[in-house]
């Protein structure tokens, strides 16, 4: 490449004069010039790097500005469940030879953003291609996974929701359809993936759900025997009939939710008034 130096960088040195043919030895008066000359352009060459990589380095900032706004525009567009997030944007590379098997958004936008920059940046933003591509695929990776993690815990929250009101609206006695809810409900937690302990977790917390939209359901419909389940408000003597019933609701409810001395009485109180 042929550059002209400006005179600003090619201002003649202090105390580099010519000398007189005299006072030379034989050549020196052509040999000096080519020597200052080839400093000259040194000195330009290494001015034209610094500007290059500093220019290169504003590039590159706007283009990570225009990369944040794209990964944003995706998230904001993928499907609930983040499917094709991570392709979409960054395409698909061979983890073994790194070749670019399939492109992406990113690719796009990095042949467009090429085109509006001065050719002499090209090969310096060209370098960080792939690192960005890499560090961007991390990203996207983590928010897909973490879209996917978002759409099984809200279809799985909606799917109990549902199954604990079908449970309070059955008939309380009815325990063929409590099982097939609550078993319902801890066929699609075991399916999801989320680590043993939080599985476990959903899955204690959807019995107890469950156990008490039941309940609660007979509390709507026999106050009277949900207190005799709780203990109180027992039957007189003599109502043996009464006395059976309450037995068979506890038998049947053995399985309800477990409650803490102070929330027993509070229910008590209330199924008092209710009764």
């Amino acid at each position: 490449m042929v550059h002209i130096i400006p005179l600003s960088v090619a201002r003649r040195r202090p105390g580099n004069t010519a000398q007189g043919t005299g006072s030379s030895p034989a050549g020196g008066a052509s040999q000096q010039p080519d020597s200052y000359w080839q400093e000259v352009a040194e000195r330009y060459e290494q001015l034209i790097s610094q500007q290059q990589a500093f220019d290169t380095e504003v590039a590159a900032r706007k283009l990570n500005g225009e990369i944040a706004q794209a990964e944003a525009d995706a998230v904001a567009n993928a499907p609930a469940d983040g499917a094709g997030l991570h392709e979409g944007m960054y395409g698909q590379v061979d983890p073994h030879t790194g070749r670019v098997l399939q492109t992406g958004r990113f690719d796009t936008l990095f042949k467009g953003f090429l085109s509006q920059v001065p050719p002499e940046l090209h090969p310096g933003l060209s370098a960080r291609k792939e690192t960005l591509r890499t560090e961007g695929a991390w990203r996207m990776a983590a928010q897909q996974l973490q879209r996917r993690k978002d759409y099984e815990r809200a279809q799985v929250d909606t799917a109990l929701r549902t199954n604990a009101i079908a449970i309070g609206k059955a008939h309380p006695d009815d325990h063929v359809t409590f099982e097939a809810a609550r078993q319902d409900g801890l066929d699609l937690i075991d399916k999801m993936g989320v680590d043993p302990g939080i599985r476990q977790q959903l899955a204690k917390d959807w019995h107890s759900t469950a156990a008490k939209a039941r309940f609660e359901a007979l509390i709507s419909r026999d106050p009277k025997r949900a207190l005799a389940i709780f203990g109180v408000g027992t039957p007189a003597a003599g109502s043996g009939a009464m006395g059976d019933s309450a037995q068979a609701a506890g038998n049947s409810f053995v399985e309800g939710p477990r409650m803490a001395p102070g929330k027993k009485a509070a229910s008590a109180r209330r199924l008092r008034t209710n009764a």
